[in-house]
Formats: C-alpha cells, sequence, structure tokens
C-alpha cells in the first residue's frame, strides 16, 4: 500500500469512527423529594433551565452531546456516561462532571427545595424561584426570576461582567465597577440567595 492510500485509509477510518460513535444521549430521572430540604447539582458544561412547581418529585430530563473538536475528526462516545446521584434524607446531589461534552438541563423542582449549583461554563434561567440559593458558575449567564421577596439577603456578584438586582421594594443597591459588578437587596425574610459569577452577567428580578 503506497503512502497515499494509506493516508486515505487512515482519514477514512477516522470519518468512519466519528460518524458512528454515539454522540447524543437523554437522560430521564424522577427523584422521590417528599422527605428532601436540598437540591445540589454539579455541571461541568452546558445550559440549565430550571421552574418550580408545589410537588414532591425532582423532574429532569439530560440531553448530552459531545463536544466537536477542531482537531480530530473523532467525537467522544457518550453512551457510558450516567447521571451521579448521591445524598442523604435531606439532601440529594445530581450531576454530570465529564469534560468534552455538552449538556443540557431541564428541570422541574419542588418550590420547597433549597438550591446549590456549581457549574464550570454555561447558561442557567431559572423560573418562579421561591427559595434560598447558592450558585458558583465560571463563564455564562444567569437570569432569576423570584416570585416574593422573603429574602433576607440577596447577592450577586460578577467579576468581569455586570450584574442586577430589579423589582424588589426599596433595599437594593447595583454597584459597578470598572469591570466587576456588585448588587445586593436586604430585606426582612428568612431566605438567602447568593449567585458568584467569574465572567458573565446576572440578572435576578422580581415577578
Amino acid at each position: 500500500m503506497n503512502t497515499t492510500k494509506f493516508i486515505v485509509f487512515i482519514l477514512t477510518a477516522l470519518f468512519s469512527s466519528a460518524l458512528f460513535a454515539d454522540t447524543f444521549k437523554r437522560i430521564s430521572h424522577v427523584v422521590d423529594a417528599a422527605d428532601l430540604e436540598k437540591l445540589h447539582l454539579d455541571i461541568s458544561v452546558g445550559e440549565l433551565d430550571i421552574e418550580t412547581y408545589d410537588g414532591e418529585e425532582i423532574q429532569l430530563e439530560v440531553d448530552i452531546e459531545s463536544q466537536r473538536s477542531w482537531f480530530s475528526f473523532r467525537r467522544r462516545d457518550v453512551e457510558d456516561i450516567e447521571l451521579e446521584i448521591d445524598g442523604s434524607r435531606s439532601h440529594v446531589y445530581l450531576g454530570i462532571t465529564e469534560q468534552d461534552i455538552e449538556t443540557h438541563w431541564r428541570i422541574v423542582l419542588p418550590a420547597k427545595l433549597e438550591l446549590e449549583v456549581d457549574m464550570g461554563v454555561g447558561d442557567v434561567q431559572i423560573a418562579d424561584f421561591t427559595n434560598s440559593l447558592n450558585m458558583e458558575l465560571g463563564v455564562g449567564s444567569v437570569q432569576v426570576v423570584v416570585l416574593a421577596d422573603d429574602y433576607d439577603v440577596i447577592h450577586a456578584n460578577s467579576g468581569v461582567g455586570d450584574s442586577r438586582i430589579s423589582g424588589f421594594e426599596g433595599g437594593v443597591d447595583n454597584e459597578r465597577n470598572f469591570i466587576s459588578a456588585d448588587s445586593y437587596y436586604y430585606g426582612g425574610g428568612e431566605k438567602i440567595m447568593e449567585i458568584e459569577l467569574g465572567v458573565g452577567d446576572v440578572e435576578i428580578r422580581r415577578r
């Protein structure tokens, strides 16, 4: 086999491997939350959409897709990636921390649960939220819409970007610095919201 034919053979094999790899997977799962108080999410890269309801189950659907690479025809096979589940009677951990993938999480969350999110890169949207929230995001954007002002403190910080809290009656302070931003709300409630974003924009809005 001459050199040209050998190169063509290798490229064809790599291309075929990329085509036939399982590059997409969907995971659907339901967690009984009757005795739970808190949900902890751990996500590497992707999108996170959360809405709340008056129920006793965490309902989630996660789409997993291997990232495209400029340096290789091959895309990662995602068939072996599973949802990590751990926790105790009052707390549950759900995570997918694999690299070289993108995920899209859609979660229907009981309103009674506190929420903790650790995320590397991505966009987060949370609708009709009423509970305590602690979030750390490396790069991306965050939008949280809350239904009540039952908060003691709401704090949002962006290291490089913008942050804004709006819609609350008094007690709001939006501070813009050269490249960073801090936003605060001080109320008379009991819940706490803390969002730390490395690069990107944060918006928290009272509906």
